[in-house]
């Protein structure tokens, strides 16, 4: 059983074409939760009330994908905790612009906001609820206890990585989604000081991530 846990704007939905098409009517998308759009002592407890019911909801499947905290999981057998993390800066970028576009298109308010406003990238990351995501996501679980850590901006070849891991030919194709068409860099082109405002706000984040690369790199040594 794979427990792939999606993050915001780290490559989650493009993974998830690639889980679509390999397990099929096997894999079981888990949305349900939204975690973020909770306080920290709401989600938390909800992740630990659901971890009761996990082993009859998923005796069907074979792969779990969506946005959940992984200690809902954390107790099944014969499980593989899949994530994927970026640099938090990146990421909150990609968060910031994403919003951006949504608000364009269809005036959207999902994603911190009680009413619509033009804030700039500066304002967006200054918001609480963005900052130590990954954090927030991995409470009660240590990434240790993930087999597959994926980096975002080593995208190829934490896709081939995976493949090996879990034999998954490359007959299934992936595609892109969910991407910022004006993005053409792997690195938003962000000013010296907001980087370094990121980083202060972000330092458990930061953590996660170095620790992040480390095992990616561990993977990418011993699968490629």
């Amino acid at each position: 059983m794979i427990i792939s846990v999606h993050i915001p704007k780290t490559g989650g939905l493009s993974f998830k074409t690639l889980l679509r098409a390999h397990f099929g009517d096997r894999l079981l998308l888990d949305y349900h939760d939204s975690p973020m759009n909770k306080s920290a002592a709401v989600r938390n407890l909800i992740a630990i009330l659901k971890m009761l019911n996990t082993k009859k909801i998923v005796q069907n499947y074979d792969c779990v994908h969506g946005h959940f905290l992984p200690i809902k999981y954390r107790f099944l057998r014969e499980k593989s905790f899949v994530i994927w993390l970026r640099d938090p800066a990146n990421r909150l970028a990609s968060r910031y612009y994403h919003w951006k576009r949504k608000i364009n298109q269809d005036g959207s308010t999902k994603i911190g906001f009680n009413k619509n406003i033009d804030i700039s990238l500066e304002d967006f990351c200054t918001i609480k609820r963005h900052q130590n995501l990954y954090a927030k996501y991995l409470w009660g679980v240590k990434l240790d206890a993930f087999n597959f850590v994926g980096i975002t901006e080593n995208y190829d070849k934490s896709i081939e990585i995976f493949r090996r891991m879990f034999n998954i030919g490359n007959s299934v194709s992936l595609k892109k989604k969910n991407i910022n068409p004006d993005k053409k860099l792997v690195n938003y082109p962000l000013s010296t000081e907001l980087r370094d405002y990121i980083y202060k706000t972000n330092f458990i984040d930061y953590g996660i991530y170095r620790k992040a690369l480390a095992l990616n790199y561990r993977l990418e040594m011993k699968f490629l």
